[in-house]
């Protein structure tokens, strides 16, 4: 998996590797839909609130769209990490992360107060609502251990480079995430600045497995 080498990759890898960089897809869809969505403040609200409202179709599309990519990705993953450390967790972690924002998108959250405009919020959650949210952690945590899967590999491999830049992704996305959940009070269901960080988690923890993606694909031509 070295991600210097010049080895040749099949046609095939190179198009599941290729869609590892779903996940960064990710981040660009919600960056703008979040800057251009009327009504909506990126800093007080979460990102998943997004997928309400008359454009919530695409927050939707969005989470379905980066995890269907980043289950390639993993079989592409596959393919390049055999043999060797984290050649079956690896993917296999990473797979179900992106599993996970598939439930995401299919189970959507309940509106909070403020959005879409006039919205109180929702008294009694609902059961995708309650999904959505259940899935949170679940999702996170297999992200943030695929990466933590990672950076042994690059360990063994001696890329300390990469090894270093897991570690601190995989610290930084949970840390950040915990930040947002802990200024989000779930019984008024309002918050400061719960989104900021939590899009500040979903960049780099997300982002990373694209970096990665585009590092292998630069391994040489199919």
């Amino acid at each position: 998996m070295t991600l210097s080498a010049s080895n040749p990759l099949p046609a095939r890898t190179r198009v599941l590797l290729l869609a590892g960089l779903g996940p960064a897809l990710y981040v660009v869809v919600l960056l703008l839909d979040s800057l251009t969505r009327p009504g909506y403040d990126a800093l007080d609200h979460f990102g998943s609130e997004l997928a309400n409202g008359d454009r919530g179709w695409l927050m939707i599309a969005n989470f379905v769209l980066a995890g269907t990519l980043t289950i390639c990705f993993a079989f592409g993953l596959r393919t390049v990490l055999r043999p060797g450390r984290g050649a079956l967790a690896a993917p296999v972690l990473v797979g179900l992360f992106g599993l996970g924002l598939v439930v995401a998108g299919v189970f959507v959250a309940d509106p909070k107060p403020g959005y879409p405009a006039g919205s109180a919020g929702t008294a009694n959650p609902t059961l995708h609502s309650q999904i959505h949210d259940a899935n949170l952690f679940p999702t996170w945590g297999v992200m943030t251990i695929a990466i933590l899967v990672l950076a042994a590999r690059f360990a063994t491999e001696k890329q300390w480079g990469w090894m270093w830049y897991s570690i601190v992704s995989a610290v930084a996305a949970m840390a950040t995430l915990l930040v947002a959940v802990a200024l989000y009070d779930a019984d008024t269901q309002t918050g400061s600045y719960h989104g900021l960080w939590q899009r500040i988690s979903i960049t780099i923890g997300f982002g990373y497995f694209s970096v990665v993606a585009a590092g292998l694909l630069r391994r040489g031509p199919g």
